[in-house]
């Protein structure tokens, strides 16, 4: 059985966690403290600050260094719910890649309403659609997206993330082919 001060870290992180918002700008570390304090964990910024970082190693976080005071919250399109959900391997650290892909009209307006990331650019065609350039994250929930929107972006860049969308897809039909 964890000791004592364990059981506090631990609870202190999931409550951290539970307070975490979904979108862009999301919670600076005093606010975070604050919120804290107010469901009954008193503790320090600076140790907010180490279980931020030290929970960012384990879920799909994001901190907002834009500016001061950084935010952080959930990878967009993620919730605590949500990565509840996810499998063990799926909640390991990801890697940032630039997304270039084509997207149709109707999700070019979804992604102006609710950006990929911070750095996201959308550029009009004049055969229709936008070009997008993104700096996203790596992960399953990337790739689950892509999958969702199959019909409305195809995918340029990085070379290695569009052959794996393509292997997904072959899979998918391969298997509902078999149904036939």
């Amino acid at each position: 059985m964890p000791s004592h001060p364990t059981r506090h870290t631990i609870a202190r992180q999931w409550q951290l966690l539970k307070l975490l918002p979904g979108r862009h700008p999301g919670m600076s570390s005093t606010q975070l403290q604050a919120a804290l304090a107010k469901v009954g964990h008193t503790t320090s910024k600076r140790t907010v600050e180490r279980d931020l970082v030290e929970l960012s190693a384990l879920f799909p976080l994001h901190c907002n260094s834009k500016g001061m005071p950084y935010g952080w919250y959930w990878q967009p399109g993620l919730s605590l719910d949500e990565a509840q959900q996810l499998q063990p391997d799926a909640l390991a650290p990801v890697r940032p890649i630039g997304l270039r892909a084509w997207v149709d009209d109707a999700l070019a307006l979804r992604l102006e309403q609710q950006p990929l990331s911070t750095d996201m650019q959308l550029a009009p065609q004049q055969g229709g659609g936008a070009s997008l350039a993104a700096t996203v994250d790596d992960s399953r929930a990337l790739m689950g997206w892509l999958l969702s929107q199959a019909g409305s972006i195809r995918v340029l860049a990085p070379a290695s993330l569009r052959a794996a969308l393509l292997e997904q897809q072959r899979q998918s039909l391969a298997l509902h082919e078999e149904c036939s």
